[in-house]
Order: structure tokens, then sequence, then C-alpha cells
């Protein structure tokens, strides 16, 4: 019997594990089908500073989305929110990865942890207006979000 090298073991098991989350119905990123584009700006919507390197963030991110209505829509509904420009900001990486898919309660605590990431997040309410506006033109869920942080921007 031949001898299968370890990375070659690693990548089959690798495979293996994807293919059997994916089948399995949870959270796949990959499923909205997101075309990425390059950002007109170097400046991050979130800070309001000029970035090292910028790219495009999601509003209401693709797993937010997921986890709150989208799981049950069809390919093309997915591939149409995960492309709409209306929910999409140009941001600082770091802040982007940061944020990760995090909604605005989490966001807002994640950009004062004090973990050596801080930063101000400027215009507070445009994003969380944004956000907002987002899940209620998809019918998305709010039952995860904190009805207060929406109260202070009314």
């Amino acid at each position: 019997m031949p001898k299968i090298s370890s990375l070659l073991l690693t990548l089959l098991i690798t495979a293996f594990f994807a293919t059997s989350l994916s089948l399995a119905g949870g959270y796949n990123r990959d499923a909205f089908g997101y075309l990425s584009y390059k950002p007109t700006t170097s400046v991050g919507f979130y800070t309001g500073t000029v970035c090292d390197y910028v790219n495009i963030d999601h509003l209401v991110s693709l797993k937010d989305a997921y986890e709150s209505g989208a799981a049950s829509w069809s390919t093309s509904k997915k591939k149409a929110f995960a492309n709409d420009r209306f929910n999409h900001v140009p941001a600082c990486s770091r802040v982007n990865s940061s944020k990760g898919s995090a909604g605005p309660h989490d966001f807002l605590r994640r950009s004062k942890d004090g973990r050596g990431l801080d930063y101000k997040i400027l215009h507070w309410c445009d994003y969380v207006n944004r956000y907002q506006a987002v899940k209620i033109k998809y019918g998305l869920s709010f039952e995860d979000n904190h009805e207060q942080i929406f109260a202070a921007c009314e």
C-alpha cells in the first residue's frame, strides 16, 4: 500500500471536514457569492482616518444575516444581499478584522476593549442607522441586537 504524506493527509482531512460542515447546512460565506471590488477611497468609514490598507466591509455581516434570517433564503437572494452596495462601506482592514461578524453592540465594545487595537468610531449613529436600514430592507431579525443601541440613535 502506498504511503500518504502527512501534508496530503492533512489536506484530505481538511477537505472532508469542510465539505461535511457545508453539507450539514451551517453558515458558509461562499454560499452568498460575494464579488469583492476595490474601494474608491483610502478613508475608513468607521474611523474617518486614512487606512494603510482598506477593504470593503458588510455593515450587516454575511454571518449576522445568516443567523438572523438569511439561512432560509434562495441562492439568488443571498447573492443580492452580499453584493448590495448599500450594505458596503470602506473599512481599514484592522478595524474590519476587529469587527468581524459582530453587530453594533459587540463592535462598540471591541473598539474600546483595551487590547491594543483601540480605535474611535466616528459617526456611530450613521453606522447604526444604516445597519438597521439594511436589516429592515431584507426582513432580518433584530433578536440578537441590543435595543438601547438603536434607541440612542433615533
